[in-house]
This record gives structure tokens, C-alpha cells and sequence, in this order.
């Protein structure tokens, strides 16, 4: 069973959990996605599943809360150890401050079955926003459910606060990323990373060449990191999701640097494809008079 609610009052928020709780004890996903106000406390969230079978049947959960004030928050919280064995896939804001959700899901839920993990920011606007709070938030989440995951997504905001190079290392194989961010990050701590899914801003109506360029050119800081096992990598751009085939492209009007760089991504591993696994490009080998 799969349900969304949008809860409108702080005070309905803990009884509608409960409600489901009771009502619904073989719910497998959750999908919370409150408006103006927070509608749970984090500890709401740990008392509620604990005492009720949707700790054990929850398989996927989101919850998009926006954060509570301090204030309101009781003082002392009693830490409660929540473990949801079940649960597979997580997505959760990350822009909270420190008495947050993020918080008592880092340190005080054990998700030994997670296998995916999304970290987004909660607010979408064509405008990046800066966030100092996110690094510590993203890393500590990492720090604690990393081991498990294999597929990590952090959207477009995030990952213009959060250069992977400021996170721990972990065994993650699927990595969904901004190109922006990419450009700040250094390095990647994760070297088992097979897929690489890179997003990539640009107008619908871009010209394929210019987009094509653009993913060559984001693609091209990747030499600077160590991923061996890197089998394919996945561009997300309006302009190339309506590529049927292979963008040829002109050896001739390459030098030598770029015509070897192009040679990089025609290969079998890594492949270079767009949304439908069809390849970006193809090198024209013409002779030259």
C-alpha cells in the first residue's frame, strides 16, 4: 500500500502518523510531503513508528518537512533507538538545522536494509541557493547509512553546497549528482561508483551541439578522479533526452587533445549515453584531403 498525505496543521500532523499507524499496519510506503509548517517533531517521527508495526513494514519513506523551531522542540529529548529493518529507500530534506530530522535519522535510526539513499533540498527555485548547514548534515548522514547504500541521489541545491569531496568515503555504486557541484569538488570519495548520473542545466532548446560540448567539457574534471569502476555515465539534459542516435562529430575540426578525449567516450566502458541508454556521440574519421 502506498500513501501520500499532506498534512495542513502542526497539531494534525501526529495524529494523522498515529492514525496511519493504526489503520494501516502493513503500509510499505510513506510519502509525507507537508507545506508551510512542520507538522512532527524528529522525535514525533521516532516515538510514532517505534510503538506501531510500520517500523517493520516500512519500505519506502519521504518525508519533506520543513524544520521546526528549537524552541518548540521539548528539552531533554530522550534519545530512542529506532531500527526499521524493512526500509530500503530514503529521501529526506537536508536543509534543517541541528536539532533536526536529519539529526535523529543519522544518529539514532539503524536502517540495515537501506539500499538507496536521496538528499534534497526541501525549497526548488531556478536560483541556487546557498546553505551553510548542508555539509554536516549530508556528510553525518553518510557517516551513519552510507555502509549500506548503493545508490546515492543529492539534487541541484544540495550538491551546489556539498563538494564531494567534503563527504566520507563509502561504497556507494550509483551516483546521481550536479554538474555545478562537480566543478567544486575535488575529488570523489566514492571509488566503487559503476554509474554516474550527471545533471546537467540547460534550456530545452539548447543546441545539441552545445550540449554535447557541455557534458565533454563537465566530463573532463572526472580525469582527476580515481574511479576504477566506472562502467557508465548517464548525462540528464533537456536538449539530449531527444537524441535517437549517436551526435557525430568532426575529427577534423578537433586537435589532437580533444580528438583523444572524444576517442574516451566511444569506447564500451565507460559508456556515455543519455536518459534512454542511447549513446551521446560518434567520432567521424574522415580523411582529410
Amino acid at each position: 500500500m502506498r500513501l501520500t498525505m499532506v498534512p495542513e496543521t502542526h497539531a494534525a500532523g501526529p495524529i494523522i502518523l498515529q492514525s496511519l499507524a493504526n489503520s494501516c499496519p502493513k503500509l510499505t510506503r510513506l510519502h509525507w510531503m507537508t507545506k508551510s509548517i512542520m507538522q512532527l517533531l524528529p522525535s514525533s517521527w521516532s516515538s510514532i513508528l517505534a510503538s506501531s508495526s510500520l517500523a517493520t513494514s516500512l519500505e519506502v519513506l519521504e518525508i519533506m518537512s520543513p524544520p521546526l523551531a528549537a524552541p518548540d522542540e521539548p528539552t531533554p529529548v530522550p534519545t530512542l533507538r529506532l531500527e526499521l529493518p524493512s526500509l530500503h529507500c530514503l529521501q529526506i530534506s537536508v536543509n534543517e538545522d541541528s536539532v533536526s530530522l536529519v539529526s535523529v535519522v543519522a544518529e539514532e535510526w539503524q536502517l540495515p536494509s537501506l539500499k538507496s539513499l536521496y538528499l534534497q533540498y526541501r525549497y526548488q527555485s531556478r536560483y541556487l541557493i546557498r546553505d551553510p548547514r548542508l555539509t554536516s548534515n549530508v556528510a553525518s548522514m553518510i557517516s551513519a547509512h552510507g555502509q549500506s547504500v548503493a545508490t546515492l541521489a543529492i539534487d541541484r541545491h544540495t550538491a551546489c553546497n556539498v563538494p564531494l569531496h567534503a563527504l566520507p568515503p563509502a561504497p556507494v555504486q550509483e551516483l546521481v549528482y550536479y554538474s555545478y557541484g562537480l566543478e567544486q569538488s575535488k575529488s570523489i570519495p566514492f571509488t566503487a561508483v559503476s554509474t554516474l548520473v550527471l545533471l546537467i542545466d540547460l534550456d530545452r532548446n539548447s543546441p545539441l551541439d552545445t550540449a554535447i560540448w557541455r557534458a565533454l567539457k563537465e566530463l573532463h574534471r572526472l580525469q582527476y578522479c580515481s574511479l576504477p569502476k566506472l562502467k557508465k555515465v548517464v548525462v540528464l539534459s533537456w536538449p539530449l533526452d531527444k537524441l535517437e542516435e549517436p551526435h557525430p562529430i568532426d575529427a577534423r575540426l578537433l586537435d589532437e587533445t580533444d580528438r583523444l578525449w572524444v576517442k574516451l567516450w566511444q569506447r564500451e566502458t565507460p559508456k556515455l549515453v543519455n536518459r534512454h541508454g542511447v549513446r551521446l556521440i560518434t567520432l567521424a574519421e574522415t580523411d582529410q584531403e
